[in-house]
């Protein structure tokens, strides 16, 4: 895998911690020029200490603003010449009822996990036909089945779902490589930075997601995904490959199993 990757250029998104970190962080490490991308740039300066910083160009940005988003595409022609990957992972998620929830939550998550890929893609895809690339979007479970108190959040990954799904046929003749990343729980901090239903943050975490996936073994699933230029990566644990398989073929019984779950 160090081979495919050496000398490569890529966009992380959410790089600041969690997944994106790990993603660039392995990158890095296998001789990759990465353009890591969050809003904190005290934890990405931390990543940069950490990692072999001549390979690591760290911008401080908002895929909310699309402006943003095409700063972070500008950059890679002057910096590296070239952009293999575009990695999509920035997102947030939500936990209230959907006639609670402020309509300030459903435009925060659709911003920071629908509209920020297009703002991307419009700005990026150019690139990536250059060089017959990879473009990755991280999804969730929840993008192709949905449970309680994430209306916003469910409505935001089957958003990001179908619009992967349809760019991916506009581009085969391109050769662009399109991929959707499908976790279940992962030890991340997109629990406790969920948004409840004024719009503040949840702050607290969650049983399920404690004893998520390690970050690093869903990064390295989706590297090996890219590098067998695989449609659909699933990094879960058993029961979340459970309900995906009963969402698609007796979606009742998922439904009644759901409802009768304590959801945190």
């Amino acid at each position: 895998m160090r081979f495919f990757y050496k000398d490569k250029a890529f966009v992380v998104t959410g790089a600041s911690s969690g997944i994106g970190r790990e993603l660039a962080s392995l990158l890095v490490s296998m001789g990759a020029k990465v353009i890591a991308v969050a809003r904190s740039r005290d934890k990405l300066e931390s990543l940069k200490e950490e990692v072999d910083s001549s390979n690591l160009l760290i911008m401080t940005g908002d895929v909310t603003v699309e402006a943003d988003c095409k700063k972070a595409m500008d950059l890679c022609l002057p910096n590296f010449g070239k952009l293999d990957g575009l990695i999509h992972n920035a997102g947030i998620s939500m936990r209230a009822t959907a006639e609670e929830a402020d309509m300030k939550v459903y435009e925060s998550l659709m911003a920071t996990n629908f509209y920020s890929m297009v703002y991307l893609y419009k700005n990026g895809i150019h690139l990536l036909r250059q060089s017959q690339g990879h473009l990755v979007g991280v999804s969730s479970m929840m993008g192709l089945f949905s449970t309680h108190l994430r209306s916003a959040y469910c409505a935001s990954k089957h958003a990001l779902q179908g619009y992967l799904d349809s760019i991916r046929l506009e581009n085969m003749e391109a050769g662009v490589h399109v991929m959707t990343v499908v976790p279940g729980f992962v030890k991340t901090n997109i629990t406790k930075n969920a948004l409840t239903a004024n719009g503040s943050i949840r702050g607290e975490d969650s049983t399920n997601t404690e004893a998520g996936l390690e970050p690093e073994e869903v990064a390295m699933s989706i590297l090996e995904g890219i590098m067998k230029r695989k449609r659909d990566v699933f990094p879960s644990r058993p029961k979340e490959k459970v309900g995906l398989f009963l969402s698609k073929w007796a979606p009742n019984v998922l439904d009644k199993i759901i409802s009768s779950s304590h959801v945190t």
